[in-house]
């Protein structure tokens, strides 16, 4: 919580020398099921060892509930409104007189893209999801990644990890892929369906180990791993 509070009041203070480069990020966009969370710590863990003066940290909810403080709103009305699909002017203008500190799409937007941003400059961070893939696309030192597998798959998982049956299983599935869909729509004017991915990764067909070391490769490759004096925080 204390690297996020640093990110929103970036503009009060200077943490990194003006020539210091944006990145290195890698940013995992998942299906419903892929385990997106654990799979980046896991990672977070490994990167580590191959960088000794500064920390891999992993972003997903945290994002929200800093957004939230900063837009002065209740994080699960943030959250909700999120997750709805487009509100029409006359929701709007209910919203307005039911909360004194009601605040725009616009605004909201403004926020979520601001905050991720400062994120994926300030380097060092795996986000999960929140569209870091479509918001981060500019920075150079990225690795954009994509979790997968065959609805089959995905299911048993959530029957597993949630203790539900099939039925309920798919159901969170489909409502879950519709919120974010929704969210994106919500922060993004680009096509979703457009946006390409730097590495793709069937987990089914992969264990976790596999999956942590392939992404490492890709990092390491992508030069996301090398050395960079310039990013040491300075305080």
């Amino acid at each position: 919580m204390v690297y996020l509070n640093k990110r929103l009041h970036q503009n009060d203070l200077k943490y990194h020398s003006a020539n210091a480069q944006p990145g290195p990020v890698i940013c995992i966009s998942r299906e419903v099921g892929c385990g997106g969370v654990n799979i980046a710590r896991l990672l977070a863990t490994e990167l580590d060892k191959q960088t000794n003066y500064k920390k891999w940290k992993v972003l997903s909810k945290e994002i929200l509930e800093k957004s939230a403080r900063e837009l002065s709103m209740d994080p699960a009305k943030l959250r909700n409104y999120l997750k709805e699909a487009d509100r029409n002017l006359f929701d709007d203008i209910l919203s307005a007189f039911s909360e004194k500190r009601y605040k725009s799409n616009i605004k909201i937007r403004k926020t979520l893209i601001d905050l991720i941003s400062s994120f994926a400059s300030d380097g060092f961070y795996i986000i999960v999801g929140r569209a870091g893939h479509i918001i981060a696309r500019n920075i150079e030192k990225s690795l954009f990644i994509k979790l997968t597998a065959p609805l089959e798959w995905r299911v048993k998982q959530i029957m597993e990890k949630n203790n539900m049956n099939i039925g309920e299983a798919i159901d969170f599935i489909e409502k879950t892929e519709k919120e974010r869909q929704n969210f994106i729509k919500h922060i993004s004017d680009e096509n979703v369906k457009n946006v390409e991915f730097d590495l793709t990764i069937n987990l089914s067909r992969m264990k976790v180990t596999e999956v942590v070391s392939l992404i490492m490769f890709a990092a390491q490759t992508r030069g996301l791993l090398e050395n960079i004096k310039s990013k040491v925080e300075i305080f």
